[in-house]
């Protein structure tokens, strides 16, 4: 029995590759549907391959868990790892921001991040960070509309835990959306935010998951603050 398995993706950009690094990384795994059952501690490479970039990123795996379905038809769980080799990551995301500045609409480049949070308020809705940078953040609501305390100027505070500790990044909502998915009807609410002056420490977490060199435990996860209760709880 094969105990070493890889699989190549192909992606079209660094970015579409990078946001679905960060998505599935941030979940900790993948689970897959396979013809034939494999044994547990079976390792896995995932060569991700994107267009103009000539090696492939790679993210390692190992089978922690599988359940046999109907068909005779497997379920596997494959929990993620970290490779130790960044030149291929590194170089993704140096075409990604080399592309942005040379599109020269935005100040500052951002990076593809799929990432959950809540607000601790009842009742809120899940939301996605979609994009971050060092000058601010972009989500999306996942509810039919924005939440009525989400506005042009109201003060914002995201918070994840990275492995050097707590990234607290606060500011203030600068715009506000509802846009209609591609191809579809369905109204996606969203809003940006912008940075305030951050602390040397914070600027620092900031530029390690900017780099993805320092991220959070998976699955990812991550806290929202809106109004008072961001500007209580900010650094």
């Amino acid at each position: 029995m094969n105990t070493n398995v890889r699989l190549k993706v192909a992606y079209k950009t660094p970015q579409s590759l990078v946001g679905e690094y960060t998505r599935s990384v941030g979940q900790g795994g993948v689970t897959l549907e396979t013809r034939r059952s494999l044994p547990l501690g079976t390792r896995f490479t995932f060569e991700l391959h994107a267009g103009g970039v000539p090696r492939p990123v790679e993210v390692l795996g190992e089978v922690v868990q599988v359940e046999p379905r109907e068909a005779q038809r497997f379920l596997l769980t494959v929990r993620y790892g970290v490779g130790e080799d960044r030149t291929a990551l590194d170089a993704m995301l140096q075409r990604i921001y080399s592309a942005q500045e040379h599109d020269g609409l935005r100040r500052f480049p951002r990076l593809p991040l799929h990432l959950r949070a809540v607000e601790a308020a009842p009742f809120s809705p899940t939301f996605l960070v979609r994009d971050i940078s060092r000058g601010g953040v972009g989500l999306e609501v996942q509810a039919p509309a924005l939440p009525r305390h989400v506005r042009v100027g109201t003060p914002f505070l995201l918070e994840m835990d990275l492995k050097e500790g707590p990234l607290m990044l606060h500011g203030e909502v600068v715009w506000t959306s509802s846009v209609p998915r591609k191809h579809s009807e369905t109204v996606t609410p969203g809003f940006g935010a912008t940075f305030g002056r951050l602390r040397p420490e914070m600027q620092k977490r900031l530029e390690a998951l900017l780099s993805l060199a320092s991220l959070p435990p998976a699955p990812w996860k991550a806290r929202v603050s809106f109004g008072m209760d961001a500007v209580t709880r900010m650094p």
